[in-house]
């Protein structure tokens, strides 16, 4: 055995090597599988891959996962007003304590990480101050090895609450592009509360698999999937993949974030089968047909699915 192997994770040096090792050592831990990054023969390989091979250090992916700056470059290469409109930005722990929202109600994130979220939706709810002053200390590539994350200045972002009812969290629709083209649909419903996740083709027919949550009821088709696919598309020209996540308030399309790391990385893709199948959209001649795969996959239904992971 290689000893360099046996230090342990948390003391593996924050280089090149030692984050492949850490992302190799989560990969096989949540996975229970080697990753393959050179074969490619399943997509979670190929995400391994873009996460282990120096390519999230390129400045433009650290500027566009950054969630104050990646407005920029989403409203230059969309037009204004595709992302939320953002409120403030607490750039200090020190800005915490006499903090006060402009407007209610509205969205607080850590601009540096992924996943936190704080929902304020009235005057007389108690914002936990405590989180925030966490957030800031929080070094988001320390946990993850994710190198997009590694020079991102601690910020929390204030914007836009984009809820038809202004307490209820919309539905999140992430588009997977492929060297620019839109090929995978996630749906993500009742994020906090119970998290169910839908795929689809970009017609709209459903796919029997799951990434890491439960499929869910049938999400009906939306009115703007047409201006969605637009705007994901011109959005992911710059990148081989990249994950733009959207959300559909009223008349208008948003854009919340990109992401090149789906899940870290760090959750299968079940069936199988379909793991190996999806590592075909790399292939820019491939279309995605959720019947075929359907059939193909030996899994007819989101229930088989969900029984199967």
């Amino acid at each position: 055995m290689n000893p360099l192997r046996l230090i342990p994770r948390r003391r593996l040096p924050r280089n090149a090597w030692g984050d492949r090792e850490f992302c190799r050592r989560r990969f096989v831990r949540n996975l229970f599988l080697q990753p393959d990054p050179e074969g490619a023969g399943r997509l979670t390989d190929l995400f391994y891959r873009i996460k282990t091979d120096g390519s999230l250090l390129d400045p433009l992916y650290q500027l566009v996962t950054d969630k104050e700056l990646a407005k920029l470059y989403i409203e230059s290469t969309v037009g204004p007003g595709c992302a939320p409109e953002t409120y403030r930005v607490l750039r200090s722990p020190d800005e915490i304590g006499m903090f006060v929202p402009d407007r209610v109600p509205c969205v607080l994130k850590p601009t540096h990480m992924s996943g936190p979220v704080l929902f304020h939706t009235g005057p007389d709810k108690a914002i936990d101050r405590d989180l925030l002053r966490k957030w800031f200390k929080k070094d988001h590539y320390r946990g993850t090895r994710e190198g997009n994350y590694r020079h991102l200045r601690p910020k929390i972002i204030v914007e836009e609450f984009l809820s038809e009812d202004g307490v209820s969290v919309p539905k999140d629709y992430k588009l997977f592009c492929f060297h620019g083209v839109p090929k995978l649909i996630q749906v993500d419903s009742d994020r906090f509360g119970k998290h169910t996740r839908n795929f689809y083709d970009i017609g709209w027919n459903r796919l029997p698999m799951t990434f890491r949550y439960p499929g869910g009821p049938e999400d009906e088709q939306p009115p703007l999937l047409d201006e969605m696919l637009r705007v994901a598309a011109r959005l992911a020209t710059r990148f081989s993949f990249v994950r733009v996540d959207l959300y559909a308030s009223g008349a208008r399309v948003r854009v919340g974030e990109l992401t090149f790391c789906p899940e870290g990385v760090n959750a299968p893709i079940v069936p199988p089968a379909a793991d190996i199948e999806l590592a075909k959209l790399f292939d820019p001649g491939y279309h995605l047909d959720a019947r075929a795969c359907a059939e193909a996959w030996g899994c007819r239904s989101i229930s088989e699915a969900n029984n199967a992971s």
